[in-house]
């Protein structure tokens, strides 16, 4: 295993945040607001209707940016692809000093998800040093200084830019922008849920532990919503708060239970499809669903007892997991979609809309979306790449627009490579910079098509990064999964991760059908589906042990050259499916620029490195 990098800080030009009289002119709440006027005063005075939007969120499962552009479209980064951990957040400079020096590991209202279970602080960027660079690597390559964003929107619930720290502040570092920090938590994710959706109309559904404490509820945390959506326009029916209905608490519960830490709900998922189903007949008497869509769940430590009944302990972390680990796991996932299901039928009743749209950490779930999906009566699907915390900033952006600078509607249901794109000389720079020689070849796709025919194992590096947590072609790592070897050849030689996680296929939509039992499709690796019994030992290194894959639908719109290297290898093979995983190893953030693509490849023993349309192998090196 690799050591665990360096932050990186990306520091341009250090500011050293507001002076006290700065501080004391613009913390007030009237003086935002005026200063806001008067600047909508003088958008409406300027020619054209054009915008630029800035989203902002950092939240205790990491931070992002996002770009929503009339004349430059959408970008959105990830904070922890440039600081080279993973779940980096930002906070403001006295946020994190006030939290460094508290006795009190939650010391204000939004700080109640920072510390994992070794009661450690995520990695941590100053805003006020950080954001110039960060703003900088967003609009790579784009005419935009922060003089001409026009709007920048966040969240209360986001550290470091909420009121009570920069929130009035903002303006400082984008002089022009009309601020907003007052989204709710949820509100923005049913932003994200259904503006990129490409629906008129939809019914939206979002589910996580919690969001912030909210005054109007006297301080609760909603933790689900249902509501209608009509082009921009919301009708909130139910809200939901934690700890009585919150479906990622439970989650979390069992996968802090499980020995894994929180972000890691994924290794649950993965886990219960080896589990029977005995530990679930045990729990689910614990479990009352309500008609309103609500539900009740005993608190951890009434599971815990529950558990110990049943015969298991608490996984310790790195232990091996055992049967009854595996049947805990079952369990989990099974209450989870009980719970979900319930809350879909709720759903149901309260909406005449076919389409159903998904957003917050527990649509992360794939197993849980596609179980929900099947069993209601929607015909159409949509789940943002990015549904989690994460994907707020986007959320964010997509509200402004639509509301504050009434743009058109979006529809980002093809792609989710947002991140800027690096150019040739960005690429032959970062080559020459670690002394390798490379090839340029013809024919990037048709190339790396014969290297997995022939077993090997490749990085693939193409255009902008994903937004979401899932490699989808842009930075991924590809192999053959006919071989059944190829899982734990490629764990052991570039993955280090455990055994019991499956990896993902990805598949020519247009054959979809023959190899998956797939209803619509699946762009962004976000429904679990079987795979064909007749099909099963064709494609085995993807086909999980109960016989399902999570699988990426690939059309020619949405990823033209990573379609065409599918559909190269289903001419040599005639087989449309390969092996597509993140382009990192076990721990670390998906790698973002050529030189980190590079670095990723000469630590391991992937075999071959596809970067634009340069070929760089092990030998190649100088």
């Amino acid at each position: 295993m690799n050591p665990e990098p360096e932050l990186k800080l990306f520091v341009a030009h250090p500011y050293k945040g507001p002076t006290p009289l700065q501080r004391l002119l613009f913390s007030r709440p009237w003086e935002r607001a005026t200063r806001n006027f008067v600047r909508q005063l003088r958008r409406r005075t300027r020619s054209g209707s054009e915008y630029n939007i800035i989203g902002l969120c950092s939240t205790g499962h990491g931070a992002s940016i996002a770009l929503v552009s009339s004349r430059y479209g959408v970008r959105a980064l990830n904070l922890e692809r440039f600081a080279g951990r993973k779940n980096a957040i930002w906070m403001a400079r006295e946020e994190y000093r006030e939290l460094r020096e508290s006795e009190d590991p939650t010391p204000a209202g939004i700080r109640f998800c920072l510390k994992d279970s070794q009661l450690r602080l995520p990695p941590m960027l100053v805003f006020e040093d950080t954001w110039e660079a960060v703003f900088a690597a967003l609009v790579r390559g784009l005419p935009l200084t922060p003089r001409d964003i026009d709007f920048v929107v966040g969240s209360e619930s986001h550290f470091g830019i909420n009121k009570g720290w920069l929130g009035g502040h903002l303006s400082l570092y984008f002089p022009r922008a009309i601020v907003r920090t007052d989204l709710e938590h949820h509100a923005v994710h049913r932003y994200q849920a259904f503006l990129g959706s490409g629906f008129s109309e939809a019914a939206v559904l979002t589910a996580d532990a919690s969001g912030e404490p909210l005054p109007r509820l006297d301080g609760k945390r909603i933790s689900m919503t249902f509501a209608n959506a009509v082009d921009s326009s919301f009708s909130v029916f139910a809200e939901y708060t934690s700890p009585e209905s919150s479906p990622g608490r439970v989650y979390n519960s069992f996968n802090n239970f499980l020995g894994f830490e929180p972000g890691e709900e994924g290794k649950t998922m993965g886990l219960s499809s080896y589990g029977r189903d005995d530990c679930y007949h045990h729990l689910r008497p614990l479990l009352t669903l309500n008609d309103d869509g609500s539900f009740d769940f005993p608190s951890e430590e009434v599971l815990k007892a529950a558990l110990h009944d049943y015969g298991v302990k608490r996984r310790r972390h790195k232990m091996q997991p055992s049967e009854k680990h595996e049947d805990v796991a079952c369990a989990a996932q099974l209450l989870l979609d009980d719970m979900m299901r319930n809350a879909v039928a709720a759903l149901e009743r309260g909406t005449t809309s076919k389409n159903l749209c998904l957003a917050g950490g527990t649509a992360l779930n794939s197993v849980t979306n596609e179980r929900v999906f099947r069993g209601s009566r929607f015909e159409n699907i949509y789940i943002m790449p990015n549904a989690g915390d994460l994907g707020h900033s986007l959320g964010c952006a997509f509200y402004a627009e639509r509301v504050f600078a009434g743009g058109p509607p979006r529809r980002l249901c093809d792609s989710d490579g947002l991140g800027p794109p690096y150019s040739e000389t960005d690429v032959e720079e970062a080559i020459q910079k670690r002394g390798l020689a490379s090839i340029r070849v013809q024919d990037p796709a048709a190339c790396a098509a014969q290297l997995i025919a022939q077993g090997q194992i490749i990085g693939w590096f193409q255009g902008g990064s994903e937004f979401g947590p899932r490699s989808l072609g842009f930075r991924s790592i590809l192999t053959d999964c006919r071989d059944p070897g190829m899982k734990d050849r490629l764990n052991d030689r570039v993955k280090h991760r455990e055994g019991f996680r499956p990896f993902a296929p990805a598949v020519l939509e247009e054959k979809v059908g023959e190899y998956f039992d797939l209803r619509g499709h699946s762009p962004f690796m976000l429904r679990v589906v079987d795979v064909q019994p007749s099909k099963q030992s064709v494609i085995p290194s993807v086909t999980h042990v109960d016989g399902t894959a999570r699988v990426q639908t690939v059309t020619e719109k949405n990823n033209p050259l990573f379609y065409r290297l599918i559909a190269a290898f289903d001419s040599l093979t005639g087989v449309p499916v390969v092996l597509n995983t993140s382009f990192n190893v076990a721990g670390r953030p998906i790698v973002e620029t050529p030189l980190d693509a590079i670095d990723c490849f000469l630590s391991t023993e992937i075999d071959s490195l596809v970067l634009h349309d340069f070929l760089l192998t092990k030998e190649a090196v100088a």
